[in-house]
C-alpha cells in the first residue's frame, strides 16, 4: 500500500467512516480506470467503458485544464455547489481556488467507489478530505439518494439551509457523459431533500399560528392528561400494526381481525370510520391536523366505539376535537420549540409531517419489532379513487390526474403520487434509517417505501402476530395522570414562563417596530432627495450611508433573531418559517444581481416585508399568551394562591 493512499485513508476513517468502509468493500464496476502521468508532471486519468476510453483530464496539464474549465463556468454567487463527478480532484481543488470566498459548501458526487478509490491510490486529496466545506455523497444507489441527501442536509445544519437557493452546478463534461443519468438523479434528489428540509421550517404562518392557539386552548388538557413517554418502552418486541387509509386498505382489511389482541394496533384518524365499519378496533389512534375535520370525524364515531382507544394526538390539534373524543387521551408532542418551551414533559418524537407518520414513531418508541404497514398507500388508485372505502368525505383530495406523478409501486412498475404525499413516503424512509427493527409493508398497493419488506398482510400477521397480549391493559396501567399536587407545582413553574415570555415577546414587537420606522424613513429620504431612478441611486446615494444603514438593520435582525430565551423557544417555530423564507430571497440576491449597491437596496425592501410579516406574528402570539394567562389564572389560581 502506497503512503499516498495510507495518508488518504487515515483521513478519509477519521471524517467519513462509511465512505471508509465502502472503499474496504469495494463492489466491481462496469468501468475501467486508467490512471498515467500527464506531460506536466502530475497524474492523468481515463476511464474505459463498453470498449471505449474516455480521456477524463488532459494528457498535459490536468491543473491547467481544470482551472480553465471552472473558469469558463462563470458561476455567480456559489454559495452552495455541486460538483458531479470527482475525478483525480483537479477541477475541486480549481473550484475551491477560483470561487473559495464566495463558497460555503461544495456538494461532491462521486457514482462509482472504485472511481473514488483509483483516485485516493494514485493522487495525494488529503488538503480536499480535510476541508470542512467539502461535503462528499461517494458511491450512493439512485434508490438511497433522497434519503442520503435528505440527512445530509439536517446533518450540516441550517448553515447550508439558508443557502439552498444559491445552488449552482459544475458537471464535469466527461464524466457527466458517462454518468449524465446519475447526475440528473441526484440533483433531482438533492432537490428534492431542499425542499423537503425547507417544508418542515413551514410554509404557512397562519397554520402554525392556529397550532400555536389549539397549545394555548388545549394547556389545560396537557396540564391535566398522561404523557405518551409513559409507554415508550413497554411493548419490546411486540409486533406493532399501523394502519392508514390508502385505496390498497379495501384488500386486506379484514386480514387485521387475526391479529387484535395480539400486537399493538394505532390507526391514522381518517381510518377509524372505515375500521368501525368491519368491527375492528385500534388500541389508540393518531391526530395531528389543526382543522375543523378532524373534530367532525371524530363526531361521526359512535360514542362507544372512541371509548375504547386512546387518543395519541399532538395537541396542535384543535380544541373541538378534543372535545368531540369521549375516550381516553394521551398527550403525544412532536419536536417542536413549543413544547420545549412549557415545560411540561409528555414524550416529544421526531416525525414527519402526516399523523401515520406520527404513529409510526410511536410505535417505534414503545419498542415495538415488526412494525406492520397497512394501507400506508402514499398513492393513489387513481385521481378519483384516493383512499379506501367508507373513508370520511373530508379525505377527498379532489385532484387532477395532470397533477400526479409517477414513483415506484410495490406490485406495480410505478404508481401515482402527488408532492405531500410522496413527502409522506419520504419521511418513513428517513425513519428506516435509524428504526433498529423490521418494518414490514403489508400495503399489498402502493408506493415503495425503500427500507422495508414487502409482504401480504396475511403472512405477515400469521407470522408474527401470534403471542396474546393485554395492550390495554398496559396502557391503562402505564399511563400516568397527574395529581393535583403535580398539576399545581407544573402550572406555578409555566405561570413564571408565561410571564417571562410576555416580556421577551413584547421588545421584539417594539423592535420590528422600530425596523419599520426606519425603513419608512429611509423610503422618505429616497422620494425627498428625488432618488426616482435606480440608476440614479446608484450613482448618487452616499455609499457610508448606505452601508451605515445596512450595518444598522443586519444587526437589528440578529438581535431579534437570539432575542431572549423564552422568545425563542415560544415562537421561533413560527417566526423561523418566516425567517428562512426571507433569508432565501436575500442570500439569492447576488445570483440575480452582481451589483452589490442594487442588492443592498433589494435587501432593504425585503427587510422592511421582514419586520412587518415578523412583528405582525409577534403580535397575535403576545395577544394569545395574554389571553391564555388569564384563563390559565381563572382555572389554576394565580402564583399567590398556589
Amino acid at each position: 500500500m502506497s503512503n499516498i493512499y495510507q495518508n488518504n485513508l487515515k483521513i478519509l476513517k477519521k471524517r467519513m467512516p462509511i465512505i471508509y468502509q465502502a472503499i474496504n468493500s469495494c463492489p466491481e464496476s462496469d468501468c475501467e480506470y486508467i490512471v498515467s502521468d500527464a506531460k506536466s508532471g502530475v497524474k492523468t486519468l481515463a476511464i474505459k467503458k463498453d470498449g471505449k476510453v474516455y480521456q477524463v483530464h488532459s494528457k498535459y496539464d490536468p491543473i491547467k485544464e481544470a482551472e480553465q474549465q471552472l473558469n469558463n463556468a462563470k458561476l455567480v454567487n456559489p454559495k452552495v455547489m455541486m460538483v458531479m463527478g470527482f475525478g483525480l480532484g483537479y477541477h475541486l481543488r480549481a473550484a475551491n481556488k477560483i470561487y473559495g470566498s464566495n463558497n460555503l459548501y461544495t456538494i461532491v458526487v462521486e457514482k462509482d467507489i472504485k472511481a473514488f478509490k483509483t483516485a485516493l491510490e494514485n493522487v495525494d486529496v488529503t488538503d480536499l478530505l480535510e476541508n470542512p466545506k467539502f461535503v462528499w455523497v461517494v458511491g450512493i444507489r439512485p434508490d438511497e439518494a433522497f434519503v442520503v441527501l435528505n440527512e445530509l442536509l439536517k446533518k450540516v445544519g441550517i448553515t447550508i439551509q439558508l443557502f439552498l437557493k444559491t445552488l449552482v452546478v459544475f458537471d464535469h463534461p466527461v464524466i457527466t457523459r458517462i454518468h449524465e443519468n446519475y447526475h440528473q438523479h441526484i440533483l433531482k434528489c438533492f432537490k428534492d431533500a431542499a425542499f423537503n428540509i425547507i417544508f418542515n421550517y413551514g410554509n404557512c404562518p397562519k397554520d402554525s399560528m392556529i397550532g400555536l392557539q389549539s397549545i394555548m386552548d388545549n394547556m389545560s388538557l396537557i396540564l391535566r392528561s398522561p404523557g405518551i413517554k409513559d409507554l415508550f418502552g413497554k411493548f419490546k418486541n411486540v409486533p406493532g400494526i399501523l394502519v392508514s387509509t390508502g385505496p390498497s386498505l379495501d384488500k386486506n382489511i379484514e386480514e387485521l381481525k387475526p391479529a387484535l389482541g395480539k400486537c399493538v394496533m394505532i390507526a391514522a384518524d381518517s381510518a377509524l370510520r372505515t375500521l368501525n365499519k368491519h368491527n375492528i378496533v385500534p388500541h389508540a389512534a393518531v391526530s395531528v391536523e389543526r382543522i375543523e375535520h378532524v373534530a367532525t370525524m371524530f363526531k361521526e364515531l359512535p360514542e362507544d366505539y372512541k371509548s375504547k382507544i386512546w387518543l395519541a394526538a399532538c395537541p396542535v390539534i384543535l380544541k373541538h376535537s378534543y372535545d368531540a373524543w369521549n375516550g381516553p387521551k394521551v398527550i403525544s408532542y412532536r419536536n417542536f420549540a413549543h413544547f420545549e418551551w412549557i415545560q411540561v414533559p409528555k414524550g416529544t418524537l421526531t416525525t414527519g409531517p402526516s399523523c401515520s407518520n406520527l404513529g409510526f414513531k410511536i410505535l417505534e418508541a414503545m419498542g415495538c419489532n415488526p412494525i406492520i404497514l397497512v394501507g400506508q398507500d402514499c398513492s393513489f388508485a387513481s385521481a378519483e379513487k384516493t383512499h379506501a372505502e367508507g373513508a370520511p368525505e373530508v379525505t377527498n383530495l379532489h385532484l387532477k390526474q395532470e397533477n400526479l406523478y409517477k414513483v415506484k409501486g410495490n406490485y406495480s412498475e410505478f404508481v401515482y403520487t402527488n408532492k405531500i404525499y410522496d413527502m409522506f413516503r419520504k419521511a418513513f424512509e428517513t425513519d428506516m434509517l435509524t428504526y433498529q427493527g423490521t418494518c414490514i409493508n403489508a400495503t399489498e398497493g402502493g408506493a415503495y417505501i425503500e427500507g422495508t419488506t414487502i409482504s401480504t398482510l396475511k403472512e405477515a400477521v400469521e407470522q408474527y402476530c401470534k403471542k396474546p397480549i393485554d395492550t390495554l391493559g398496559v396502557f391503562q396501567k402505564e399511563c400516568k395522570y397527574p395529581s393535583e399536587a403535580e398539576i399545581a407545582n407544573q402550572w406555578k413553574s409555566l405561570r413564571k414562563i408565561m410571564i417571562a415570555t410576555r416580556e421577551d415577546v413584547q421588545k421584539v414587537v417594539n423592535s420590528c417596530l422600530e425596523g419599520e420606522f426606519k425603513i419608512t424613513e429611509f423610503e422618505e429620504r429616497l422620494e425627498r432627495d428625488k432618488f426616482y431612478e435606480i440608476n440614479d441611486f446608484l450613482e448618487r446615494f452616499p455609499d457610508d450611508e448606505l452601508k451605515q444603514f445596512m450595518s444598522w438593520l443586519i444587526k437589528t435582525k440578529a438581535q431579534i433573531i437570539t432575542s431572549g430565551k423564552y422568545f425563542n423557544l415560544y415562537l421561533m417555530h413560527i417566526v423561523q418559517m418566516v425567517i428562512v423564507k426571507y433569508e432565501l430571497d436575500i442570500n439569492q440576491l447576488p445570483s440575480l444581481c452582481e451589483d452589490p449597491k442594487r442588492c443592498n437596496l433589494q435587501h432593504i425592501k425585503i427587510m422592511k416585508k421582514w419586520f412587518k410579516e415578523v412583528g405582525g406574528v409577534c403580535q397575535i402570539s403576545l395577544k394569545m399568551l395574554i389571553d391564555a394567562l388569564a384563563q390559565l389564572d381563572a382555572e389554576f389560581g394565580t402564583a399567590e394562591n398556589n
